[in-house]
């Protein structure tokens, strides 16, 4: 089962919501986390700038694919998302790249969406030890639109 939570990234508490901050909420974890898609300003991976970041990350069937601490490093990089999709999963196999292609996340752990610079989307599947805490700590940081 999963749950989705929506919310401005123009917060009127923490001004721009941006990645870095939605990940210190996450826990730390040995997940296998995957870039699909990204837009936006700031530093790339790896020395990596963004045009050729972008470029990798679409060009890879599992996308650009991190550890925690390597996807924690991109997000302190990053200094605006425009568009962003990236999952967390148990483990590689679980981004199989038919899946992906289709949109379908339903093996990922949790889905951070990002979209025109003016939403986060994270949808969080409930089972898994970290994640239910997940949501509430997004709900009373950034709260819920609707």
């Amino acid at each position: 089962m999963s749950e989705q939570v929506e919310f401005r990234m123009q917060n009127g508490q923490e001004g721009m919501v941006g990645l870095d901050s939605l990940l210190s909420l996450v826990p730390d974890n040995d997940w296998v986390w995957s870039v699909l898609d990204f837009d936006g300003i700031g530093t790339g991976p790896s020395g990596l700038g963004y045009a050729e970041f972008r470029d990798r990350v679409h060009s890879l069937p599992q996308g650009y694919v991190m550890s925690w601490p390597q996807v924690r490093e991109f997000a302190a990089g990053v200094q605006q998302c425009f568009d962003l999709l990236l999952v967390a999963a148990s483990n590689r196999r679980s981004l199989e790249p038919e899946r992906l292609a289709v949109d379908d996340y339903s093996e990922c752990l949790i889905v951070f969406t990002a979209s025109d610079s003016t939403w986060w989307s994270v949808e969080v599947t409930t089972e898994t030890e970290g994640t239910a805490d997940l949501l509430g700590s997004l709900r009373a940081r950034f709260g819920t639109a609707g």
